[in-house]
């Protein structure tokens, strides 16, 4: 069925003048008075029965008809009026009185006039888009984009309505009720209570931030996934510096080491380092010999498979892990008078050596020919295990037992000398991520992340000079170092340590501890950590550690000096950082609103923190109370599009448009770049504004677009949501399947937009994107199991899939569970893929039976009887056909030859108009040649629609004809439908809510 479009179309499209209606006729005052004398009776007798003030049937209030002007307010149910009247189906038969033909005529005359008259007269009126609010979607995406996290605070709140338009952005639909007020309020203090004060503004964390320990989970992963991402793998920098080797063979004669670090993602600091010590720097003694050596006989790239070099890389690097396990340097636990060994500052002084010993080695652990060691060459831990096997002296002679460790002779000085070379570049930990509870047993220093090792009270220490020096750049460098600042200030780290610290009774340290008990372990913690409190108890300890090792002292007045040090800072940091988070709130306000801040309404903000702190509140809590305002500003949650009252029409600001576009295309925010073209002026400018949109459709944001209005065109936005499948019945439906289902069609329309491929690859496409639980599904061959892995599959058609019809998302929802469903796997094509307007159907409709498999005959017979009633055969011809074509996909779209109850399936359909077809390929040909139009002007009404956040209204069918001809000239390329609409008068303009569009 074709769309029934006014008569306006072929004079703007075609030229085409209207010859029943001279322009003479096409006046104002020409058409009011054919309304008075021809059209206001007509109503009056035939229609105000059943469209009155009382009750309208369908909602349809006729004798608000007074006058044309009044008419045309209600211009966009016209084509409605037009369609019952031209098809004579309004009176209706069961009507007393019916219009002559004559009658009937010349209101549909002036129907199709008066809509050339509007249509031609305000083509290109933005129309009036009310004050909104933003719906849950677009709510939930500016918060991703406003704090980088996606934290969805919308998904409390109640289901958004939706317009007539079948969207959800727009004012006819978007209020604001007290309940959902309340909800706002939740939300934004939920969105306050992920911010993290830093020493130079604020950001948000992944989850909110109120308790110390998920401040510690916060401070210690960042600093773990920083670790995590630097690449420490030896075979990884010996196979890149091996393509640096051979880049001319490789087709890189111009490669530097910097471009193959970045190809290999491996430092190219470290990088140099080694290509400098394998290929520069050639050893006569020690384990660099032997490495190189190694690196000397590794293969060409013709010499054999890329395997064999990788696997001798793999071999290097096992060498060097080899023989720095057998040098590395061990420290044993420090005592100091009565201060106990497991004290906090003694093992602070075994964590730093540790630390600052990473690039070095153990001399002793060299085998010198004729000479003689003792076993232990530093004082073991009580208990230890000889790493040497029993005996108090071992004589090296003639061969040693280690040839890594074997030294000839009067040689042990250049030995000792090579190896620390060697040591010097491969150390034996780049960074030390965990360690124990109890660090008594260095072989189990393992347990907790970035941990200092204390038996029972938290506290960490930083372990990772190896990286810092040999891997990271300079940048790196200073991000790293502010990560671990960020433990104190963030996290205070050394001050709750040092609290637990001092209200601890430690193994040894009760003596301590009880002088202490009146005074700091029940005092104030700010008392607690004071630079006088803490020199005091470090006196105590002092006095606690005469007579021991001397170390112990030291290692005492350090631990105490570094505590009272970091505390200090922290105090001065968070106290010089006030000013900044004020800054960062105004910035936050700026970006929330979508537009630089008045001086004004930075005053208020400032203001309302100064109150808050006036009232009590610490400096974080105002800050948090002042995002929570920020959050609650209509500024936020409103799109204010609306020209002032009265106010005729008039271009949106740069700053409006920057909005206007980013909801559209990412229902978000803008982004920096956005706004930057805003405060430059020139958004507006075509070319400006094209290459932005061609930006933003290639952004990973514009699948918002590919969810928030495909989801709604093609009604499956809560598919992921579905319940209607029987599992029992349907085993392989499992949730990792239907979440499959659903992210298919949003994955084909990404592909779309983002390479701005043809509208007409979703009918007639040859491929599609599936993971491994979807191919299964679809009987495709899949490779690994990670849901995750998408990939596109071009020959879908061997699949029977291919485009949008297909896909198991629709299939599956419209089907009711046990079996298909004809009637609505077609209504679905016809209503949302060809936008054929179908009427709902009458109640008490008679319902098929539920199960097929207890079907007698087949689904397409029990149809053609259901059909066999007049009253129910008129509508059912328009769609029946397109849902029988899909009888080859079962109730969850998945390929069958037999349907449940084991009858064969036939797919064959004949089609409203004319021709007939069999399963998809009989669909698409049919669509091609009689229906593609309807699906070129449905896709361009809907995204019309959704752009503007309005119902379209007559004055904008210029424009989708005007589209419509450009894509055809554009292979209907995606890009040029968005370019056609936000580059026209509608989008980039606006007008009050009360102006007359000017004609």
């Amino acid at each position: 069925m074709q769309r029934i479009v006014p008569s306006l179309f072929l004079l703007a499209v075609i030229g085409v003048a209207n010859a029943a209606a001279p322009e003479a006729q096409l006046t104002e005052t020409a058409l009011d008075a054919r309304f008075s004398s021809t059209v206001r009776p007509f109503i009056q007798q035939y229609c105000i029965k059943c469209h009155g003030q009382v009750d309208p049937e369908s909602d349809l209030n006729l004798d608000a008809y007074s006058s044309m002007t009044e008419a045309a307010k209600d211009s966009g149910r016209w084509s409605t009026i037009l369609e019952k009247l031209e098809a004579a189906k309004m009176p209706p038969k069961k009507a007393k009185r019916h219009p002559s033909p004559d009658s009937r005529s010349m209101v549909v005359q002036w129907f199709h006039d008066a809509s050339e008259y509007q249509t031609l007269g305000n083509a290109g009126d933005p129309g009036v888009v009310p004050v909104r609010r933003l719906s849950n979607a677009e709510y939930d995406y500016s918060i991703r984009d406003l704090t980088g996290v996606d934290i969805r605070p919308a998904k409390e709140f109640p289901v958004d309505p939706a317009n007539t338009a079948g969207f959800d952005n727009s004012g006819e639909s978007l209020v604001m009720s007290p309940s959902l007020l309340k909800k706002y309020l939740q939300a934004a203090h939920r969105v306050a209570s992920y911010v993290v004060l830093k020493p130079h503004g604020f950001e948000f964390a992944p989850y909110p931030m109120l308790a110390d320990t998920d401040r510690d989970k916060y401070c210690v992963q960042r600093i773990i996934n920083f670790y995590h991402g630097q690449d420490t793998d030896y075979a990884d920098f010996f196979e890149a510096a091996w393509a640096f080797k051979h880049r001319a063979q490789l087709s890189q004669p111009n490669a530097t080491l910097a471009d193959i670090a970045a190809e290999h993602h491996v430092s190219p600091k470290y990088l140099g380092t080694l290509w400098d010590v394998l290929e520069n720097q050639q050893e006569e003694i020690g384990p660099m010999v032997r490495l190189q050596t190694m690196w000397f006989e590794l293969p060409g790239p013709r010499d054999g498979e890329p395997q064999e070099m990788q696997t001798r890389c793999q071999m290097m690097r096992q060498y060097v892990l080899d023989l720095r396990l057998k040098v590395e340097m061990r420290f044993w636990n420090l005592t100091a008078g009565r201060v106990g060994t497991a004290s906090e500052p003694l093992l602070i002084w075994k964590n730093i050596q540790y630390a600052t010993h990473r690039m070095t080695f153990d001399p002793a652990q060299l085998q010198v020919h004729g000479e003689s060691r003792p076993n232990n060459p530093t004082e073991p831990e009580p208990g230890a295990a000889d790493p040497f096997g029993p005996g108090h002296t071992r004589l090296i002679k003639n061969m040693p037992g280690d040839l890594d460790l074997y030294v000839p002779a009067g040689q042990r000085e250049p030995y000792e000398a090579a190896f620390a070379r060697f040591c010097k570049v491969f150390p034996d930990k780049f960074f030390m991520q965990e360690r124990g509870r109890n660090y008594f047993d260095t072989s189990k220093d393992r347990g907790r992340y970035l941990n200092a090792g204390f038996h029972s009270l938290m506290g960490y220490f930083r372990d990772d000079q190896p990286l810092y020096e040999l891997l990271l750049n300079d940048d790196q460098q200073k991000q790293l170092d502010a990560m671990w600042d960020d433990m104190d200030f963030v996290d205070s780290a050394s001050r709750r340590t040092y609290i637990q610290f001092c209200g601890s009774g430690q193994r040894g340290e009760r003596g301590i501890r009880q002088t202490e008990k009146a005074g700091a372990v029940e005092m104030e913690d700010r008392e607690v950590t004071s630079a006088a409190r803490i020199k005091q108890l470090e006196q105590s300890y002092l006095k606690r550690a005469e007579g021991g090792d001397p170390r112990g002292i030291e290692a005492i007045q350090y631990w105490f000096t570094w505590m009272n040090d970091r505390i200090r800072w922290t105090e001065k940091a968070r106290l010089e950082a006030e000013p900044s988070h004020l800054d960062s709130l105004i910035d936050f306000a700026s970006r929330a609103y979508r537009r630089p801040l008045s001086n004004d309404e930075q005053d208020d903000i400032r203001s309302y923190y100064k109150s808050c702190r006036q009232s009590g509140l610490d400096h974080e809590s105002a800050i948090r109370e002042g995002i929570v305002s920020i959050l609650m500003s209509p500024d936020m949650c409103y799109r204010l599009d609306l020209a002032a009252s009265g106010k005729a029409t008039q271009p949106l600001t740069d700053y409006e448009l920057a909005s206007r576009l980013s909801y559209f295309l990412w229902s978000s925010t803008p982004d920096d770049k956005l706004l930057a073209h805003a405060k430059a002026g020139d958004l507006h400018e075509p070319s400006v504004l094209t290459a932005q949109v061609q930006r933003m459709l290639q952004d990973p944001r514009v699948r918002a677009l590919a969810t928030e209005f495909g989801g709604s065109w093609l009604d499956f936005r809560r598919f992921d949501e579905i319940a209607t499948v029987d599992r029992d019945r349907f085993p392989s439906f499992t949730n990792d399947l239907r979440q499959a289902m659903y992210q298919e069609p949003i994955r084909f329309l990404v592909d779309a937009f983002a390479s701005n491929r043809s509208m007409l690859d979703l009918l007639y496409g040859n491929y599609t994107f599936v993971n491994p639980v979807l191919a299964r599904h679809y009987g495709m061959p899949s490779s690994g199991a990670n849901p995750d892995q998408w990939v596109r599959i071009d020959d879908a058609d061997r699949f029977g899939r291919g485009g949008i019809l297909p896909m198991a998302a629709f299939l599956t929802k419209n089907a009711p569970g046990l079996r298909t469903s004809p009637v609505k796997r077609g209504n679905w094509v016809v209503k949302n893929v060809l936008g054929e307007r179908i009427p709902a159907p009458p109640p008490n409709v008679p319902q098929l039976p539920r199960d097929e498999a207890k079907l007698d005959l087949p689904l397409r017979e029990m149809l053609a009887r259901h059909r066999q009633d007049p009253n129910c055969a008129a509508c059912h011809a328009r769609f029946d056909s397109f849902g029988l074509v899909f009888e080859g996909f079962g109730p969850v779209g998945e390929r069958r030859d037999k349907d449940l109850a084991g009858h064969a399936i036939d797919s064959s359909a004949s089609f409203p108009g004319g021709g007939e077809g069999t399963g998809l390929d009989g669909l698409r040909r049919y669509i091609l040649e009689h229906r593609q139009k309807d699906f070129v002007d449905n896709l361009c009404r809907k995204l019309l629609a959704y752009a503007l956040g309005r119902s379209l209204m007559l004055s904008d069918d210029p424009l989708i004809h005007q589209t419509e001809g450009k894509l055809a000239q554009n292979d209907y390329r995606l890009n040029t439908l968005v370019e056609c609409f936000v580059t026209s008068p509608q989008f980039l303009n606006k007008r009050g809510g009360d102006a007359v569009a000017q004609r």
